[in-house]
């Protein structure tokens, strides 16, 4: 994989990765610094995925007038979580399509509290953020014709979570990977199947594709998708060791060298991902609850402890 000190870092920007094809990569692919799309025709442009706030979603279509006059008859989202649907009601003429899994994740999630999401996050202001449930599903694979280019949208199982799709411009090469695919940002799997992820990435490296926006992390070509599943196996593999030898799994994420990986982003969200690898040895239900707010000071205590050693 990538030597810890090639890590680079990347600027907020709307990058065109094909003819009429663009990525809107956020910088850091940190919590809530997710990634867009937008995908052009003569007539009316397709966005993929909305943003954490109000403003970031403004910013996003602000650039997207730069691009084109076009109205946005599409809005798809690749999976429920807030980063990417909080701003799809600021897309108002806009049919919103996902995956039903998507659809029933979204229709069933409390938001949060804006005021309480603003303490924890202070750099952003989630005043205004809303659930909005898309209004068009489908189970497997959905097409949209634009113009002569063919926008497939495809689900692969249970993975990141119930309801994820990639986006797949076969012609173009391309696909939006929602976060299936995390690059230089660590993956989080609060109601994931990692297996099923594991084997989603699996089929997706097998569409030809040659560019990759991922759902957090700057635009990458297929060893960006590599590490990726790299490190999603790798834990996998660390983990069941400690499972089957009887640790419990905080113990487990504490003990498990990231290598390289240390060096992404949020590497404390390995308790996190940990605490559902146990759940899926376990053979529970993917998508039972876990304790975010006890996982959260799990992942505090982690960096803290790595912190002191250091001192």
């Amino acid at each position: 994989m990538t030597d810890a000190t090639e890590i680079p870092t990347w600027e907020t920007e709307m990058k065109e990765v094909a003819p009429n094809v663009y990525a809107y990569v956020q910088a850091k692919g940190s919590w809530f610094w997710s990634n867009a799309g937008l995908i052009v025709g003569d007539e009316y442009g397709i966005v993929v995925d909305s943003l954490s706030t109000v403003a970031l979603t403004r910013n996003f279509i602000n650039e997207i007038k730069k691009v084109t006059d076009m109205p946005v008859r599409f809005l798809i989202n690749t999976h429920h979580h807030g980063d990417h649907i909080w701003g799809n009601h600021l897309f108002r003429d806009a049919t919103v399509i996902c995956h039903s899994g998507c659809w029933e994740m979204a229709r069933s999630t409390d938001l949060y509290d804006p005021s309480a999401l603003n303490a924890l996050y202070p750099e952003f202001d989630f005043k205004g953020i809303k659930v909005t449930p898309p209004g068009m599903t489908f189970d497997k694979k959905f097409t949209i014709y634009l113009d002569d280019r063919e926008v497939q949208l495809i689900h692969y199982e249970h993975a990141h979570t119930p309801g994820d799709l990639i986006v797949h411009l076969p012609q173009e090469k391309v696909i939006f990977a929602g976060d299936l695919l995390f690059f230089y940002s660590t993956p989080v799997g609060f109601e994931a199947h990692i297996q099923g992820w594991i084997e989603a990435l699996d089929l997706m490296s097998y569409l030809d594709a040659e560019t990759f926006v991922p759902g957090h992390g700057p635009v990458c070509n297929w060893e960006g998708l590599r590490e990726c599943r790299e490190y999603l196996a790798m834990i996998r593999y660390e983990a069941r060791r400690r499972f089957d030898a009887g640790l419990d799994a905080y113990e487990a994420a504490r003990s498990i060298n990231l290598g390289s990986f240390k060096k992404w982003a949020n590497w404390e969200r390995i308790v996190i991902n940990v605490e559902r690898l146990y759940r899926e040895f376990r053979h529970e239900d993917p998508t039972s609850p876990v304790d975010r707010a006890s996982l959260f000071e799990q992942a505090r205590k982690l960096v803290e402890a790595e912190g002191a050693q250091h001192m």
